[in-house]
């Protein structure tokens, strides 16, 4: 996938260079020009599926991204206001049947938002755990890894869930 990203990005600066005016709108038309080729080159090499992988990307970007605003709006909340809003925990996750790739991936994703963090894997694999500022109810804290789980699993790893 990354391969045909770069090539894909070849491309698009390859097309602006050939059209002689280097802006973000000759880079787009770029883009897509070069989505289109290596798009048939993938599904005529038979490994097809660059579009939907790239479009699972974004979704998946744009949904980490609302969740990324909305744990710093939280975090931001308990900064300006009086008292002590949260209520720590760390949370057993079993990520049992995920390969190294996806447990990375979905610890990392998880450190990046802020209030939470990947503490420790267990030494079987077999379970992350998670430190969450606001865990207040285990099983709504644990729903939500659940979905952060699910999304990334069908958009960036193409997963059937």
């Amino acid at each position: 996938m990354i391969h045909k990203f770069l090539l894909n990005l070849a491309l698009a600066t390859v097309f602006v260079a050939l059209t002689g005016s280097v802006s973000f709108f000759d880079f787009v038309v770029g883009f897509i020009i070069g989505l289109g080729i290596v798009s048939l080159l993938s599904n005529a090499a038979g490994d097809g599926g660059y579009v939907g992988r790239l479009w699972g990307l974004m979704k998946f970007f744009v949904y980490f991204m609302y969740i990324l605003v909305k744990a710093n709006l939280e975090v931001a909340w308990e900064i300006i206001t009086p008292g002590f809003g949260m209520e720590p925990r760390i949370l057993r996750y079993s990520v049992a049947g995920l390969t190294d790739v996806e447990v990375t991936t979905l610890a990392n994703a998880i450190t990046l938002t802020p209030g939470t963090l990947s503490a420790d894997l267990s030494d079987d694999g077999d379970t992350l755990f998670i430190h969450a500022m606001y865990a207040r109810d285990r099983d709504q804290a644990l729903a939500a890894v659940d979905q952060l789980r699910h999304w990334l699993l069908r958009e960036v790893f193409n997963h059937d869930c």
